[in-house]
């Protein structure tokens, strides 16, 4: 009979399903905004399931006595992962409040960047059980750190190109504020993975 998934494995990959479609979203909304602005409550209610996934991981780690990995990187590995989806909302929550009324293509190019961050995590997380033995759980965290770095590059021309228009007045500061949120969100994507790589440096 085969052995029954240790419960945070499960819980965890539950959060990482649901990061994806949170990302889903959040690229969806910047590639058709405006018209897409109505769909932004939508990622608030992502924020909220996950808060609530990562409240309960939280309420077992602190209850539990044996866990599959040190439960301090549990509780950094599920923080970290809603750190993710807290910024993706907030990222979508500024393009309502500063009533933008057009999208800059940096910022579709970096949602999609996030999306693409957040399905290597969902690969990494689905095989976290096999951490000690499966070199691909390293591979995945590896080419997050890789999408995040681009990320970085796609945000300096951002502001390159925002600060070079003689016509962005007052506009500069409110994209500066979505874009260093853009790029903080592809930071705690990499903290996801910057977690699970300590992990596995442990396990060596």
């Amino acid at each position: 009979m085969a052995k029954r998934e240790d419960e945070f494995y499960t819980l965890l990959k539950r959060v990482a399903q649901e990061m994806v479609s949170a990302a889903e979203e959040y690229v969806y909304i910047m590639q058709s905004f405006p018209e897409s602005g109505a769909r932004i409550p939508r990622m608030k209610v992502y924020e909220t399931t996950i808060d609530e996934m990562v409240a309960d991981i939280m309420k077992r780690l602190y209850t539990s006595f044996i866990t599959p990995f040190d439960r301090e990187d549990i509780s950094n590995l599920a923080l970290s992962m809603d750190d993710v989806v807290d910024l993706m909302e907030v990222v979508c929550t500024r393009l309502d409040l500063f009533q933008m009324d057009h999208m800059r293509p940096e910022a579709v190019e970096m949602a999609e960047l996030t999306l693409k961050a957040m399905q290597e995590l969902k690969h990494m997380i689905d095989l976290l059980p096999r951490y000690k033995k499966d070199e691909n759980v390293m591979q995945h965290a590896i080419v997050v750190s890789r999408i995040e770095d681009g990320a970085d590059r796609v945000y300096q021309n951002a502001l390159r190109r925002l600060f070079s228009e003689e016509d962005a007045g007052k506009e500069i500061v409110t994209w500066l504020r979505i874009f260093d949120r853009m790029e903080n969100c592809l930071n705690a994507c990499d903290k996801v993975a910057g977690v699970v790589r300590s992990v596995v440096m442990k396990s060596a």
